[in-house]
C-alpha cells in the first residue's frame, strides 16, 4: 500500500512494507531554503553591525538586531539575575570597591 501526499513545494511519500515497518521520504526543493537570515520577512536588518544580537520585538512582531549594550541596559531595568550578580561579585572582588570603610 502506498500513500502519496503532495504540497506546493514539498512531496511526501509513505510506504508500508510490512506490519509495523514504515519508510518515510521527504524531498525539499533547494529554492525553498533561505540562505540568509536577512532574506526572511520577519527579520529587520536595519543598522546591523558586527557583534549585534538577534532579539524579538513584540511591537513590530519582527526579529531585530540590536547592540548588546542595549540588552544589558534592559536587563538592569528588569533586575539582574542573582547568579549573574553573584558571579560579578566574585569576578570584580578587589577591582571595584564601593564600601564606605569603617567608622
Amino acid at each position: 500500500m502506498t500513500i502519496n501526499v503532495t504540497q506546493v513545494t514539498n512531496s511526501y511519500s509513505v510506504k508500508l512494507k510490512a506490519p509495523n515497518e514504515f519508510k518515510v521520504g521527504v524531498s525539499v526543493e533547494a529554492s525553498s531554503v533561505t540562505p540568509n537570515l536577512t532574506d526572511l520577512n520577519d527579520v529587520d536588518p536595519t543598522g546591523v553591525q558586527d557583534g549585534y544580537v538577534l532579539v524579538y520585538d513584540a511591537a513590530t512582531q519582527k526579529y531585530i538586531l540590536v547592540n548588546p549594550d542595549d540588552v544589558l541596559s534592559s536587563a538592569v531595568t528588569g533586575g539582574l539575575p542573582n547568579d549573574l550578580i553573584n558571579q560579578l561579585d566574585v569576578d570584580l572582588d578587589n577591582k571595584i570597591d564601593l564600601d564606605a570603610g569603617t567608622f
